[in-house]
């Protein structure tokens, strides 16, 4: 049984993983993401990891930007352009350097929580500095890791009604719904999509990719279930395990004639 997942987030594409192909080889940084606990005025050193594996130097200037959340979907800030900036306070070890092929190179950065942060999220950045080519483009590569700051295990998320398209004998069943955070932590759900037959039987469960979203942020959830199912009537859910314990579950019907 196969479930295929699609989910739409809006930006930060290129940190998960963070990944760019160049001639033969690809750029990577580790860790993608970062998830820290903590409270206001404590600070934290991460070590951030690039990793050449092109023909090819790669130069760099780290930068830290803040992570905000506007109408829904993230959106990178210069450091110091908020109230509450966590990426104004970054300190690292390397302001610049050079990657050569075959090399890795690690770069720690020391970061703050103001007294009081309007911030959940900061992306530090392997800003390149030199052009690369790749697939005979001349491109700029930046690579980054996510980095989330919770302050407490208040995390609360809302999901609407599940859309249900039923199967029919050209299409697959689809479920459809948006996840929200609206609370003011960052949330890490893990889904799990269940079908049951009309005498309440499981006939197909799969996990969803697990989801991080920041305080306000919105992502679109489909699910499809390319399996056949018998004539009949049935239930699906999707239920969201949050970090603090908490789940949320969302149900819809359909048949299958």
């Amino acid at each position: 049984m196969k479930v295929k997942i699609s989910l739409c987030t809006g930006l930060l594409a290129l940190l998960v993983p963070t990944l760019l192909s160049a001639g033969e080889g690809a750029l990577s940084a580790a860790p993608a993401v970062v998830m820290l606990r903590g409270n206001a005025g404590q600070s934290t050193t991460q070590v951030l990891t690039i990793m050449n594996s092109t023909s090819q130097p790669f130069s760099f200037e780290m930068l830290a930007r803040d992570v905000v959340v506007r109408n829904g979907a993230r959106s990178f800030v210069d450091a110091g352009k908020v109230t509450g900036s966590v990426a104004s306070t970054a300190v690292f070890s390397t302001k610049s350097a050079t990657v050569l092929p075959g090399e890795k190179m690690r770069v720690s950065v020391t970061l703050t929580v103001p007294a009081n942060p309007t911030v959940r999220a900061v992306v530090t950045m392997f800003h390149g500095t030199s052009k690369m080519n790749s697939y005979g483009m001349h491109v700029v590569a930046s690579l980054g890791t996510l980095l989330t700051f919770a302050l407490t295990d208040q995390v609360s998320a809302s999901a609407s009604p599940l859309e249900v398209k039923a199967p029919t004998a050209s299409t697959n069943l689809t479920l459809a719904q948006r996840l929200a955070n609206d609370g003011n932590e960052p949330l890490f759900a893990k889904g799990m999509l269940a079908i049951l037959n009309g005498n309440g039987i499981l006939v197909a469960k799969s996990a969803l990719p697990a989801r991080r979203l920041l305080p306000g942020e919105t992502t679109d959830v489909r699910a499809e279930y390319p399996g056949e199912l018998l004539r009949g009537h049935y239930r699906a859910l999707i239920t969201y395990d949050l970090q603090n314990g908490k789940t949320i579950t969302s149900a819809g019907q359909f048949e299958v004639p």
